[in-house]
């Protein structure tokens, strides 16, 4: 278990060991920065990027990340799950090979993702001669999961000296108790809690919809943090539609939907995008995506 936790080597030459350092930085905090922390505060454009501070109201993955997780079949329990981990995945992950501490672990969870990405999200992907960037980071972590964290990385230096280093690695019981116990964690955070907070932008003219046929109710509280009013109504599940309020921007609505209902949030300009910060608590195993307006 040392040795899958913290094994690492130096390279040829201590030119070799700095550049694989400036890769790992590169790659890491690009992938934690970038992607990962960009997603959890819903940083959109550049101009957003005050966002990375942590000034954003929750971190939790956007609805266009949890709609594209579904779209590629990564539904049970619940695609907000998913995405929830792979956000977190992106971050934490980025953050260990850019330290260098777990490197092969922390690159390993990423190749899977960024497999996903590219080779099952495009349409059709080219093994080796494919000319993307989602490909070539998958590639790059491949690379790192086999090499390690080189010299110039935590695991390196705590492996040096091994003696103390015995009393903090876990016994193997300890260790299976910790997984199942970090698993019940997540699985309670992300499915059972609960809970689902998004920062949700909506494009002109466009409807986008929230649950229909689940088991259970749910409740969401929506603020306009836009420009535009955005009408929210209730699609129950027998057929129909129930006007539930008008947001105009700066308004904060507490909703309830009944169990198989659709929560529908529409944006009636034809030249804005709409925003709404939204929290749903109640039954969260909720399909989500853009409809045309008016469906029954």
């Amino acid at each position: 278990m040392k040795k899958l936790l913290f094994s690492a080597t130096p390279l040829g030459s201590r030119f070799a060991d700095i550049a694989w350092l400036l890769l790992r930085l590169h790659i890491g905090l690009s992938i934690a920065i970038g992607a990962g922390w960009a997603k959890l505060v819903s940083m959109t454009t550049a101009t957003e990027a005050a966002k990375l501070a942590g000034e954003a109201s929750a971190l939790a993955p956007p609805d266009w990340f949890v709609q594209q997780v579904a779209n590629l079949g990564f539904t049970f329990p619940s695609p907000y799950m998913w995405a929830w981990l792979a956000c977190w995945g992106e971050f934490a992950g980025g953050l260990l090979i850019a330290f260098g501490l777990f490197t092969r672990l922390g690159a390993f969870q990423l190749a899977f993702q960024f497999f996903v990405i590219a080779f099952l999200w495009y349409e059709n992907p080219e093994f080796i001669v494919g000319m993307n960037y989602q490909q070539l980071l998958f590639w790059c972590f491949i690379l790192v999961t086999v090499v390690g964290g080189g010299r110039y990385s935590l695991d390196y230096m705590l492996t040096r000296n091994t003696n103390w280093l015995r009393r903090f690695v876990p016994t193997r019981q300890v260790a299976s108790a910790g997984a199942a116990v970090l698993t019940l964690f997540l699985a309670t955070t992300s499915w059972a809690g609960g809970s689902l907070n998004s920062d949700l932008l909506i494009e002109p003219g466009k409807q986008f919809a929230l649950g229909g046929g689940q088991p259970g109710a749910f409740r969401v509280v929506a603020r306009n943090t836009g420009k535009v009013p955005v009408e929210i109504k209730e699609r129950p599940r027998g057929g129909g539609i129930v006007g539930k309020a008008t947001l105009a921007p700066g308004q904060r609505a507490t909703l309830h939907f009944l169990p198989g209902s659709t929560a529908l949030l529409l944006n009636p300009s034809s030249d804005q995008k709409a925003r709404l910060d939204l929290r749903v608590t109640g039954d969260t195993n909720l399909s989500m995506g853009y409809e045309v307006n008016g469906k029954q």
